[in-house]
Formats: structure tokens, C-alpha cells, sequence
């Protein structure tokens, strides 16, 4: 899974940086109109060229897997979309036959962590179907975007606190940053839910490698 989630996570840097972007100059036109001109213009677009990529790698790349899904399901054990697989997500699909999947896959486990290990071997086998993986892509897309608006909420309004802004316009723009937060995390939930079923909706219609035992 490493290989291809690297893939898709590459895929979504794009989308990262475009919004980290669109963040900072939003901010600096509603809070600091004065700062935006030509050559502000002009440091943005060579920032986003050469540097914005790389603060974005880094800040995303601060928290763990299971860090950033408790940032996306506000749970602190367990918090993977494969740890309720079996006992909340699939029963809820109605793509999902659960006598068949079990007759397919064998045993449903109910313990969290067997739950999750158990979905991670059922998603190795199906990693290359196409709505699994677009599924994917857009639970990492989300989910690191919600990681990156954690981050910028104190970072983007101190920065322009400090570069001359009023507190209360700081302050805005970091209650916006907590709304594209609480969005991307449910963006995040909507697509990993989705992910875990896709996986299951392909087991439960058809018999793969025995080796997901």
C-alpha cells in the first residue's frame, strides 16, 4: 500500500498547495489589502514554484497515518476508516450482501484492530480497481488537507498579526481556517467511509485470493 499511496499522495500535492495559496492570499487581501501588490504578486507565484511545495510536504508530513485520521474521526484509539468496517460501514451499504461477504472472505472480526487489519488485507487484493483508488486519492486528498488547516490556523493569523493586520481580522480569518478544517475532515470521513465499502462491495460480489483469510 506504501507505493501506491505515495503515488496518489503525489497526485493531491497539487491540490495542497493550491489551497495553501488560496489561503494565504485570501488572508493577506482581507486582513492586510496593503500588503497585496505587484510585488507581493510576484514573491506568491515564485513561492509557489519553488517553496510552497516544500512547506507543504513538511507540514503534512509532521503527523503520522493514524495522527491525521484522529484529526479527521476526533477518536484517539483506533481511529482508521477499516476499524469499524465490518460492524458499522459495510452493514450500512446497501451494496453490501454481509452473508456473502463472509461466505467470501470468511470470518467478520468485531475487535477494532482485527477490523482494520483484516480491511487492509481485502484492499491489497483491490487496490487497482478504479473506484477504490479514486476513492483513496480522495481520502488522502482530504485528509491531509484537514492536517494542513490545522497547522495554518495559528500560523496564517499570527503571520499577519505580526506583519501589521488588527487582532479581530486575524481572528476571522482564523475562524475561516476552522471551518475549511471541520470541512476537509468531513470530506475526509465521506471518502474513507466510501473507500472502506468499495473494498467490501467487490469482496462481497466476488470470491478473491484466499490469502485475505
Amino acid at each position: 500500500m506504501r507505493g501506491r499511496s505515495d503515488a496518489l499522495k503525489a497526485g493531491n500535492l497539487k491540490w495542497l498547495v493550491m489551497l495553501a495559496v488560496f489561503d494565504a492570499a485570501s488572508a493577506v487581501v482581507f486582513a492586510a489589502p496593503e500588503l497585496f501588490d505587484l510585488g507581493m504578486l510576484t514573491i506568491m507565484r515564485i513561492g509557489t514554484a519553488a517553496v510552497l511545495p516544500i512547506v507543504v510536504l513538511l507540514l503534512i508530513g509532521l503527523l503520522s497515518h493514524e495522527a491525521k485520521a484522529r484529526l479527521v474521526y476526533w477518536k484517539i484509539t483506533d481511529p482508521l476508516p477499516g476499524s469499524a468496517a465490518f460492524t458499522k460501514y459495510a452493514p450500512a451499504d446497501a451494496r453490501i450482501d454481509m452473508k456473502a461477504l463472509a461466505k467470501n472472505v470468511g470470518l467478520l472480526p468485531v475487535e477494532s484492530r482485527e477490523q482494520n487489519a483484516k480491511w487492509y488485507k481485502l484492499y491489497r487484493q483491490v487496490n487497482g480497481d478504479a473506484a477504490v483508488a479514486h476513492t483513496h486519492q480522495l481520502y488522502l486528498m482530504y485528509r491531509d488537507m484537514a492536517a494542513m488547516s490545522l497547522f495554518l490556523i495559528p500560523l496564517l493569523p499570527t503571520a499577519l498579526w505580526y506583519a501589521g493586520a488588527s487582532f479581530v481580522s486575524s481572528g476571522i480569518v482564523g475562524g475561516a481556517l476552522v471551518l475549511q478544517y471541520i470541512a476537509s475532515a468531513i470530506g475526509a470521513r465521506h471518502s474513507g467511509t466510501r473507500l472502506v465499502c468499495n473494498v467490501l462491495a467487490i469482496h462481497a460480489t466476488a470470491k478473491m485470493d484466499r490469502a485475505a483469510r
